[in-house]
């Protein structure tokens, strides 16, 4: 029984990273003629790009910085949205006041709002956590109203039965019913949070990933764009996977049957 779930965990592995394997097979083979013959660079240029970066000084607190913008207003946009989430979903009042203003400013893009939040904010960090922000909460709030407007209503009728206090109501029947969706949310908010993070490092920005990104495109690096988009890539799954480890903490029961 154990042989028989370990081939199926290999066999779960090897399919995730297939087409993963199969991309890096093909730049590998796509770079193997002499660098002024291709447009992209081999993946050992790559490498020396990185070992350059990291001789420079540069490398790790871009790395550092670019993690704790995304981190700040990944927080900061959660802690705004869940409350703001929980009023919509849960009343029709609280609804009508929230969600239009909210709305219009989900569909203002990035670029749009940063030259707004450089004359409120300044060209500090906090333009640049605030960007960020904005991002996360669009999404988060939108998941979780929808997640509690969406519960069964039986849920809240069987809870009138029972008596239950508005605290154990919230905390019983409210915040597991609307888990699923925050959840949801936070999956979309942790990757536009990164591009979000592109837009606003290109701002008065001395370390940052989308600082080295706009630096390497000025001087015609194509080792070290590339690089920053494979780091890109990189953290974004490292973000991807947390957020799945917490999912199957949070809600077990959708990964019961596997």
């Amino acid at each position: 029984m154990r042989k028989h779930a370990l081939r199926r965990r290999i066999a779960a592995v090897a399919a995730a990273w297939a087409s993963t394997l199969l991309l890096l097979l093909w730049w590998y083979f796509a770079t193997l003629s002499p660098a002024d013959t291709r447009p992209l660079p081999s993946p050992a240029e790559v490498v020396g790009a990185w070992n350059d970066l990291d001789a420079e000084g540069l490398l790790w607190p871009s790395i550092g910085i670019s993690l704790l913008r995304v981190a700040s207003g990944l927080a900061l946009g959660i802690v705004l949205a869940v409350p703001a989430g929980l009023v919509a979903g849960a009343s029709r009042v609280g609804l009508a006041i929230i969600d239009k203003p909210i709305h219009m400013l989900r569909a203002v893009p990035f670029p749009a709002l940063a030259p707004l939040f450089i004359v409120v904010f300044g060209i500090g960090e906090t333009m640049k956590i605030g960007l960020i922000t904005v991002g996360v909460f669009g999404l988060v709030y939108v998941n979780l109203r929808d997640g509690v407007r969406n519960l069964d209503p039986r849920l809240f009728e069987l809870a009138k039965v029972y008596h239950f206090s508005r605290a154990t109501l919230f905390l019983r029947v409210l915040l597991p019913g609307a888990l699923p969706g925050f959840m949801t949310g936070l999956r979309f908010a942790l990757t536009v949070a990164w591009i979000a993070l592109v837009t606003c490092e290109t701002v008065n920005s001395s370390t940052g990933i989308g600082y080295m990104l706009a630096r390497s495109q000025q001087f015609s690096r194509t080792d070290q764009t590339v690089l920053c988009i494979v780091l890109y890539a990189i953290l974004g799954l490292l973000s991807e996977t947390i957020v799945t480890l917490l999912e199957r903490a949070a809600l077990p029961w959708r990964y019961a049957r596997h």
